[in-house]
C-alpha cells in the first residue's frame, strides 16, 4: 500500500452508525477519527457509559471499571491503496486482536461507507472538519526500539481538533478484549494500570480553556487541558518538540508539520 492516504480521507469524522454481523445497528457509541495524511487518531465511548467525570482511578469499583473497559481506542499509521485503507495500531486501548483493520472505502451520497474486510461491518461516517489543509503528527517513541515498533504517545491535530492517545505503562495479556483482562486479575494495582491507556479527543485553540480534552477514555480529564503551551518548544534543527512534565523532558518526534497555528508556533 501507499504510505499517505488520499487528500478527502484526511481530517476530523464522526461515525454515523455501524451495523455488525450479527445485524446489530449501533447509533449511540461515541466516535471521533481523526485522520493526517499518514496518521491517525480514533476514540470510541459507548453512549451508556456512566458519569465518571469527579472519579479517579483509586475510586474505581469492579463495576465502574467494566464500564470503562468497554471503550475502544487507537493511534497508528493509516496506508491506502485503491478503495481499500488499512489502520496499523501501534497504540491500543484494548488487547491487540490477530485480524487486521482494514476497510473499503466508498461515498454514498454525503456519508463515507466502509466496509470490513477481515470483519464483517458496515459502518457510516460524516466529515466534520477538513483540517484546511493544516496537519500535525508527532510521536512519543521508546528509545531502545525502532521508531515504527512501538508508541509512548501520539498527538495527531487537524486543523483545531486534535486525538491525543498514551499508551499504558505495562502490556496487555492475550485475551479478546480489555473486560477480560480484568476479570482475570486480582491485583487492583494492575487493574488500574491496564485501565490506565488515555486516548483524548479536544479542540486546540477554540475550547474552553486552550488545548481542552472534551472526549476521554479517562473520563475526569474532560474539561481540562491537555497540556500547558508554555512547558514545550520546538527544536527546529532536529525536528523534534521538547516538553517538561513534572521536571522531565520528553522528547516529541515531529512526523507531519503544518501551520503550526494549532501550536500557536510561527513557522521559520
Amino acid at each position: 500500500m501507499t504510505n499517505a492516504v488520499p487528500d478527502w480521507l484526511m481530517g476530523l469524522w464522526q461515525r454515523v452508525s455501524i451495523e455488525t454481523a450479527d445485524g446489530a445497528r449501533d447509533t449511540e457509541t461515541e466516535v471521533f477519527y481523526l485522520q493526517t495524511p499518514t496518521c491517525f487518531g480514533d476514540l470510541r465511548i459507548p453512549g451508556d457509559r456512566p458519569d465518571l467525570r469527579q472519579a479517579s482511578f483509586p475510586s474505581l469499583t469492579q463495576e465502574t471499571a467494566l464500564a470503562l473497559s468497554q471503550q475502544q481506542g487507537f493511534a497508528g499509521i493509516a496506508q491506502f491503496e485503491q478503495g481499500y485503507c488499512q489502520w496499523f495500531r501501534l497504540i491500543d486501548y484494548q488487547p491487540p486482536q490477530p485480524s487486521r483493520d482494514i476497510g473499503l472505502l466508498y461515498w454514498e451520497h454525503d456519508l463515507l461507507i466502509e466496509e470490513g474486510v477481515d470483519q464483517v461491518y458496515r459502518e457510516e461516517w460524516q466529515k466534520i472538519d477538513d483540517g484546511d489543509g493544516d496537519f500535525t503528527a508527532l510521536v512519543l517513541v521508546e528509545p531502545d526500539l525502532p521508531p515504527a515498533s512501538h508508541w509512548s504517545a501520539s498527538l495527531v491535530i487537524a486543523g483545531d481538533y486534535f486525538v491525543y492517545s498514551q499508551n499504558r505503562s505495562v502490556s496487555l495479556p492475550s485475551a479478546e478484549s480489555l473486560a477480560a483482562c480484568l476479570m482475570h486479575s486480582t491485583d487492583f494495582q494492575e487493574q488500574q494500570a491496564y485501565l490506565s491507556c488515555e486516548i483524548s479527543f479536544g479542540r486546540c485553540q477554540t475550547g474552553g480553556v486552550p488545548w481542552e480534552i472534551q472526549r476521554s477514555t479517562v473520563p475526569w480529564r474532560e474539561g481540562s487541558a491537555l497540556w500547558s503551551p508554555s512547558a514545550w518548544r520546538v527544536d527546529w534543527e532536529n525536528r523534534q518538540i521538547l516538553q517538561t512534565v513534572q521536571q522531565e523532558q520528553r522528547v516529541w518526534q515531529i512526523r507531519e508539520w503544518g501551520t503550526g497555528r494549532a501550536m500557536g508556533v510561527n513557522n521559520r
